[in-house]
């Protein structure tokens, strides 16, 4: 079954005159993993906005084409600060189930089953504006978990993260792969791309993919 699909997407930023995006079109099989790779500033970020709807309901530009999606999708933005808000840890878990309006006992099961699979179980009752950038990244990370998306997008999630918190950031993604999740992931770096089915590569607009199913980056 088809996961992902974007037909002719075209996006130019108010302040520009070349669209960012222009006519691309993308497919991935649900329970696959792609990675999206491309030179600083291609376009890269913009086009995880546009699949998870950021693009055009927040994010204003000229904006064209069709992006469909088969489940509940969570976004991990780059910059950890930009989703963090709530005073504690667990608060930023909760959130999310909370607006859902889920019964407390599901809540309270969904947290603590993501502080474990976290690693973060140490950090419950922490202000999260306090931590570290990779700490953060994994409150960010773990609060989407929460809501147990079915396809997740993830823009470049190991970059401020050290080898650790890398190693364990990379066991979690596994570990969702062998769930059966969809997932997208935004990367720079040519040593993460070992992660994905699929390698496609954002230029001028356009994605091309670089490998199938299994194979490395040319």
């Amino acid at each position: 079954m088809i996961a992902v699909e974007a037909k002719a997407i075209h996006f130019r930023y108010p302040e520009q005159i070349t669209p960012v995006l222009d006519g691309l079109d993308f497919q991935l099989k649900s329970g696959q993993t792609a990675a999206i790779t491309g030179a600083s500033g291609c376009g890269k970020s913009t086009l995880g906005y546009c699949l998870c709807g950021v693009i055009p309901r927040l994010i204003k530009g000229e904006f064209r084409g069709e992006v469909r999606m088969q489940g509940r999708v969570g976004i991990v933005f780059q910059d950890p600060d930009s989703q963090i808000f709530l005073p504690t840890v667990e608060d930023e878990l909760a959130f999310g189930p909370e607006n859902l309006c889920l019964s407390r006992l599901e809540i309270g099961d969904r947290v603590q089953r993501t502080l474990d699979l976290m690693g973060i179980k140490n950090l419950r009752q922490e202000n999260p504006a306090t931590l570290s950038g990779g700490q953060k990244q994994l409150v960010v990370l773990g609060a989407v978990l929460t809501l147990e998306p079915d396809i997740l997008v993830l823009d470049e999630p190991l970059a401020q993260l050290d080898g650790a918190a890398t190693d364990r950031v990379k066991s979690i993604l596994l570990a969702l792969k062998k769930q059966g999740k969809t997932l997208i992931i935004i990367e720079h770096d040519q040593r993460n791309l070992h992660l994905a089915d699929e390698i496609w590569r954002l230029e001028r607009g356009q994605l091309f993919q670089v490998s199938g199913r299994g194979g490395n980056q040319e």
